[in-house]
C-alpha cells in the first residue's frame, strides 16, 4: 500500500535529542519517547526542541553527510556560479545537468522539511500542557520553525511571488500531525500569508528573548521575515524587518574566522554540526586527497574575476591549487574548522550581511538612494581593504547591490533563488573548469527565464500516494 509522505512522517515515536548545551544544541545519542507522553514537563518540551532543530540538520535540509542534496548545497549547482569538475565524483550532476523530474527530484528535502514541520505542530498541539514564562518562548520557537521549513519547500517546489500571479500554486500548508491527512496545494498567497502569519506571531511571542545563535529567537525571526519579504517582492516588508534587526558586519578581521566557527560575528542563526552528527558541508564541494584538493564544483570563472584582490572574501573562499597536475580554483569556504575532521563546519543559516543586503535593495527600489547606498558600504567597508565608497547612484548603485549579493552569499544557497525571484535566467560561461578558464566547458549552458524547472519536481512517491497532490507544470 502507497503511503503518502504526510503519513510517512507522522512517526509511532516522536525522535528527540538530549544535549547539556543550552544555546548551541549539541546533538549526543537520542532515545524515544511515546507521543502521547512525550509532552509532559519543561523538559520534555526542550528535548522536542531539539528534536526539531537535528530535522534541520538531516540529510537533504541543511545537513549532508556525503554531499548529498541539501538546500545549502544544491541551488548553488543549479546556478551560474560553479562549474563541475571533470576530474571530480560528477556527483549530483542530475542537478547541475537540470535533468531531475519526479524519479529523480528532491524528495529527500521534500521529506526532511515536512518532518521540522510535523515536529513544530506536535509541540503545537501540547503547548496547553506548558504553563510558566517560558511558555510563550516555546510556542514561538515552534512557529519560527513551522515558517521556516515551508518557506524554504515554497522557494523550491513553486514560485517566487516577485515573479508570477498569486493565483499560482504554492505548497501544503500544514498545521496538524494528523496521519491520515492527504492536503492540495495552497495558492501561492495563502502560502505566504501564512508563512508571514506565523513569523509574526513567533516575533511577538519571544518578544526579547535573546538565544544563542543556534537557536531562533525574534532577532532571527524578524531576520526570517526580511528574507521572505524580499522573496515575494514586498520592498517595504523588508525594510520594516530589516529595521528591527539588531547585528553587525562580520569584521575584515573575524571575517575568516567565521567560516572556521572560531567567530559567530555578523550570523544570526547556524545550523551547529558535532562529530557525533555525520553532517560534512563541505565534502560536497571538495576532498582532500595525497594529490591534491581534489573538487566536486569549482568556482566558474566569470565570478572568481569579480573578486577584486583586494577583496577578504577572495582568500577565504577560494584557493587556486593543483590536482592531478591541473590547476584549478578551489571553492574552499567550508573546509573545515581549525582543529577537527576536514570539511566539518556549522551551516550559516542567517547572517546579518544578508539582512543589510536586502535592505539596501529595498531601499533602492523605494527611491531611497542614500540610504541604499549606505547600507551598501556599511558591508564593502568590511570586505575591501582601503575601500572608499564610489557614491553610486542609479543603476550603477542597483548594479553594485546585485554584485555584492552575488559576491557575499556564493556558495550558500542564494544564487538560484535571486535569479528566480527577479525572473532572470540562468547563463552559465563558456569557460572550462581549470583555473585559467581551459578545460572541459560546461554541456548544460542556458535555463531560460521562467523554465519550469526552475521548480522542483514532487515525486513520484508523493504523487501516487496522495490523489490531491497537483504536480508542478513541466513534469
Amino acid at each position: 500500500m502507497k503511503i503518502s509522505y504526510f503519513k510517512y512522517i507522522i512517526p509511532l515515536m516522536l525522535a528527540v535529542v538530549f544535549s547539556s548545551c543550552s544555546d548551541e544544541l549539541e546533538q549526543l545519542p537520542f532515545n524515544a519517547i511515546a507521543t502521547d507522553i512525550a509532552l509532559e514537563n519543561p523538559t520534555d518540551f526542550e528535548n522536542a526542541l531539539k528534536g526539531m532543530y537535528a530535522g534541520m540538520r538531516a540529510d537533504g535540509y541543511y545537513g549532508a553527510s556525503s554531499g548529498a542534496a541539501s538546500i545549502y548545497f544544491i541551488p548553488d549547482v543549479m546556478s551560474d556560479d560553479v562549474i563541475i569538475n571533470n576530474n571530480g565524483r560528477r556527483s549530483r550532476e542530475t542537478f547541475y545537468d537540470w535533468r531531475y523530474d519526479e524519479d529523480n527530484s528532491s524528495e529527500t528535502f521534500w521529506l526532511a522539511a515536512y518532518r521540522v514541520v510535523q515536529r513544530a505542530n506536535f509541540i503545537l498541539e501540547n503547548i496547553d500542557k506548558l504553563s510558566g514564562a517560558n511558555r510563550s518562548a516555546v510556542e514561538g520557537e515552534a512557529l519560527a520553525a513551522r515558517a521556516v521549513a515551508h518557506y524554504d519547500l515554497a522557494r523550491l517546489y513553486a514560485d517566487s511571488p516577485a515573479s508570477t500571479s498569486g493565483g499560482a500554486l504554492g505548497i501544503p500548508y500544514i498545521v496538524s500531525t494528523d496521519a491520515s491527512q492527504k492536503p492540495s496545494r495552497n495558492t501561492l498567497d495563502d502560502t505566504y500569508n501564512n508563512i508571514l502569519d506565523d513569523l509574526s506571531s513567533a516575533a511577538t511571542l519571544m518578544d526579547d528573548l535573546v538565544q544563542g545563535v543556534g537557536r531562533m529567537d525574534a532577532n532571527v525571526v524578524r531576520a526570517y521575515m526580511t528574507r521572505v519579504n524580499l522573496f515575494m517582492g514586498n520592498d517595504a516588508g523588508v525594510i520594516s524587518s530589516a529595521n528591527g534587526v539588531t547585528g553587525s558586519v562580520a569584521s575584515m578581521t573575524n571575517f575568516p574566522n567565521v567560516w572556521k566557527d572560531a567567530s559567530n560575528e555578523g550570523v544570526l542563526l547556524k545550523i551547529v554540526v558535532t562529530e557525533p552528527d555525520n553532517v560534512s558541508l563541505g565534502v560536497a564541494w571538495l576532498q582532500e586527497s595525497p594529490d591534491g584538493i581534489r573538487s566536486e564544483y569549482n568556482v566558474d570563472k566569470v565570478l572568481y574575476d569579480l573578486y577584486q584582490d583586494n577583496d577578504i572574501r577572495k582568500s577565504v573562499y577560494f584557493e587556486t591549487s593543483a590536482f592531478a597536475g591541473i590547476d584549478y580554483n578551489h571553492i574552499v569556504k567550508y573546509r573545515g574548522r581549525l582543529t577537527g575532521n576536514a570539511n566539518e563546519v556549522d551551516a550559516k543559516v542567517l547572517r546579518y550581511e544578508e539582512v543589510l543586503l536586502s535592505k539596501a535593495e529595498a531601499q533602492f527600489n523605494s527611491g531611497d538612494e542614500g540610504g541604499s547606498l549606505a547600507s551598501l558600504d556599511e558591508l564593502r567597508a568590511q570586505r575591501y581593504m582601503g575601500f572608499t565608497s564610489q557614491g553610486e547612484s542609479g543603476q550603477e548603485l542597483a548594479d553594485a547591490i546585485a554584485l555584492e549579493r552575488r559576491l557575499e552569499f556564493a556558495f550558500e544557497g542564494v544564487r538560484f533563488f535571486d535569479l528566480k525571484r527577479k525572473g532572470l535566467g540562468i547563463n552559465r560561461s563558456t569557460f572550462g573548469d581549470e583555473a585559467d578558464g581551459n578545460g572541459f566547458a560546461t554541456e548544460f549552458a542556458t535555463l531560460p527565464a521562467g523554465d519550469h524547472r526552475f521548480n522542483m519536481a514532487i515525486g513520484q512517491a508523493e504523487m501516487a500516494a496522495n490523489t490531491n497532490m497537483q504536480q508542478n507544470a513541466g513534469y
